[in-house]
């Protein structure tokens, strides 16, 4: 059995580690929002559901107001691909600092999400991004 992984694992495993480089350094949302469906988008937070690019702006603002110093790390990473979609379940452990005490946080997260590609060959984006209840580590 090989355990080289296919260009398509890659793809998939650099665009998690993307997303996640992006919001560890709270990176302008523009960066963000080419990886985010704009329409057909469920992303459901324990606070919030988003459906389309103007709630993630909006809740990527109040994150960015609320924690800094983020760090993501993929404890886990699986994913299936059912021609144009892929489905990934992840776990990453999430550390931050709040912006009102000063007090840092870390939970692991379980988290399941769907990714399309709105055209053959194009980049995949996220359509569906459930996260789990955090665990506090």
């Amino acid at each position: 059995m090989s355990t080289e992984q296919t260009g398509s694992d890659r793809e998939i495993e650099e665009f998690v580690q993307r997303w996640f480089g992006l919001l560890n350094v709270h990176a302008p949302v523009a960066e963000l929002l080419p990886l985010v469906a704009d329409e057909g988008l469920e992303m459901a937070f324990p606070e919030r559901t988003l459906h389309s690019h103007a709630d993630f702006v909006d809740w990527y603002a109040a994150v960015g107001e609320a924690y800094s110093e983020q760090d993501h790390t993929v404890e886990k990473l699986v994913h299936q691909e059912d021609g144009t979609r892929t489905g990934i379940d992840l776990t990453v452990v999430w550390t931050a600092k709040s912006t009102a005490d000063g007090s840092v946080s870390s939970f692991r997260i379980n988290q399941q999400w769907r990714l399309e590609r709105p055209a053959p060959g194009a980049a995949p984006v996220i359509v569906d991004y459930q996260v789990g209840e955090p665990a506090a580590l």
